[in-house]
């Protein structure tokens, strides 16, 4: 069991920005809606005394992530099938992949290879360079 004084303290740190957004428009009111995430450090992995910690959690490393532009919800089965109907670059995908059906309901059953090419042929649309965040800017 934690103790109160044993719990973990968070700082946080309340600041004004403003932030870009933007729509990247497929066709007619389907849109992909995009919000700027700001530069940033920070340090990524876990300490060394965590409890349950794994290997592979570390070692902690200190990390700087460029501003960049992420969905800002995850992709809907009606944004999926619309880009799966572009042009191939690399491989087939499935128009309608999805195990829970709805044009509003989030893609799943969906492999990183597959993500991959949704981003390429969105490129390729749009003209805009988009792919899959990296670990860090996940984080």
């Amino acid at each position: 069991m934690v103790t109160l004084s044993e719990q973990p303290q968070i700082l946080y740190e309340r600041r004004r920005e403003t932030i870009q957004f933007f729509a990247e428009i497929l066709k007619g009111n389907l849109t992909i809606e995009m919000v700027q995430i700001p530069a940033g450090k920070f340090t990524m992995g876990s300490p060394d005394n965590e409890p349950e910690r794994r290997d592979s959690e570390g070692p902690q490393h200190d990390v700087q992530v460029n501003e960049f532009f992420m969905g800002q919800y995850p992709i809907t089965q009606a944004q999926w099938r619309f880009v799966a109907g572009l042009p191939q670059v690399e491989r087939t995908l499935q128009t309608d992949p999805s195990n829970f059906k709805g044009d509003s309901l989030p893609m799943e059953q969906v492999s990183w290879y597959e993500a991959v090419e949704f981003c390429r042929r969105l490129s390729a649309h749009t003209r805009r360079e988009y792919g899959l965040p990296t670990e860090a800017e996940w984080e």
